[in-house]
């Protein structure tokens, strides 16, 4: 049976530890959209079918026809490759297969992954035009729920958006842990890299520029190292960092070569977002555990869903995502106090032992190939 998962961005780590979860089992493809700004491609041996059409990554206006010209010529591949079962995320993929099932093969089953709610989805203050955009989504999004198969959500907070427009047997919690494997050779990387400055580490998609500023402000005076690592919209941050000495800046990076290495570099890591949005207070970022495998201290926005889980875990702080001033107060307390430093770490030792990929990869698994017949 044929696998296909759609997707309207080059495969990254979460999208790829699915196609190796299926890749076994299923004849496993991918159809994603380049946008023009992607300069690699994915490393991965199964076959690739890359669909360029430049677009606006941060202004989904500007981005309206572009979508439409993707669709189109993603929707034709379906059509040429026939797939069982389509794997994606957001509405607009939904949309595509959606169509696909409905004309063309009604037995083909749709996994719908949800790592985060669309600003369009939410209830969140809109402009005018926006408002229209968000109605006709959400009204489209709950019909086409009814031909989705399994639904993935990421953050147990996402069930509200879907609560009683869908099946709770068919949902399954897939949080974004990353896979131990890669972290094999963490302490050693960290023995390497001992005698470092200490860092405090944004690594990933480098996004949320205004608490990103905040942040450098709090700790422009102080003697530590702020390293930031992944793809950026611009280059202000990458300009910034040749103005300032204390910041290493990395472009994007390939996931699994380089995870560990860039955490073994850190001793703390940044997760501040914008909680205005409702997206961010109830999402899961895959920070959260990667900085638990990595037995590093997290710093999260307050009023959020990532908030209560650090709190509980007691493995990092929260504070106020336009703050500087508190920011560099955690900062200072995590690099002069050594005991509630190493109390942190050893709370994230227990954390990761209640955290199990491997179990919801099987019964992730499981749920697919229990649909395959149906």
């Amino acid at each position: 049976m044929k696998y296909c998962f759609l997707l309207n961005f080059t495969p990254h780590p979460r999208i790829i530890k699915r196609i190796d979860l299926v890749r076994d089992y299923y004849d496993t493809f991918a159809i994603y959209w380049d946008k023009g700004e992607d300069n690699f491609d994915f490393k991965n041996d199964i076959k690739k079918i890359k669909i360029s059409v430049k677009a606006n990554r941060n202004n989904p206006i500007k981005r309206i026809i572009p979508t439409f010209k993707f669709s189109s010529l993603a929707y034709e591949k379906l059509r040429e490759e026939m797939p069982d079962f389509i794997h994606l995320q957001s509405f607009d993929m939904l949309r595509i297969a959606y169509k696909y099932k409905k004309k063309v093969n009604p037995n083909c089953k749709i996994i719908y992954e949800v790592p985060d709610i669309h600003k369009y989805l939410t209830d969140d203050k809109k402009v005018f035009l926006e408002s229209i955009i968000s109605s006709y989504i959400k009204s489209s999004e709950k019909k086409m729920l009814e031909s989705v198969d399994i639904l993935i959500l990421t953050s147990m907070k996402f069930w509200e958006h879907f609560e009683g427009k869908f099946d709770k047997n068919n949902m399954i919690f897939m949080p974004n842990i990353p896979n131990p494997e890669l972290f094999k050779d963490y302490e050693v990387l960290r023995e390497e890299n001992s005698n470092r400055k200490f860092t405090i580490g944004y690594i990933g998609g480098l996004r949320y520029l205004e608490e990103l500023k905040c942040l450098v402000s709090a700790i422009e005076d102080l003697d530590i190292r702020l390293l930031m690592a992944g793809f950026e919209d611009g280059d202000y941050f990458k300009r910034l960092a040749e103005e300032k000495d204390f910041i290493e800046y990395h472009g994007k990076f390939y996931y699994d070569d380089d995870i560990a290495r860039l955490y073994s570099n850190c001793d703390i890591i940044f997760s501040v977002y914008n909680s205005d949005m409702k997206n961010v207070r109830i999402a899961l970022p895959n920070k959260l555990y990667e900085s638990i495998i990595a037995r590093l201290p997290i710093i999260v926005s307050t009023n959020t869903y990532l908030q209560e889980l650090v709190e509980q875990w007691k493995v990092g702080f929260a504070v106020n995502h336009l703050s500087s001033e508190e920011m560099r107060e955690v900062v200072i307390r995590l690099m002069e106090e050594k005991e509630l430093y190493k109390e942190i770490q050893r709370n994230e030792e227990i954390a990761w032992k209640e955290l199990n990929p491997a179990r919801n990869n099987e019964r992730l698994l499981n749920l697919i190939r229990e649909k395959e017949n149906i």
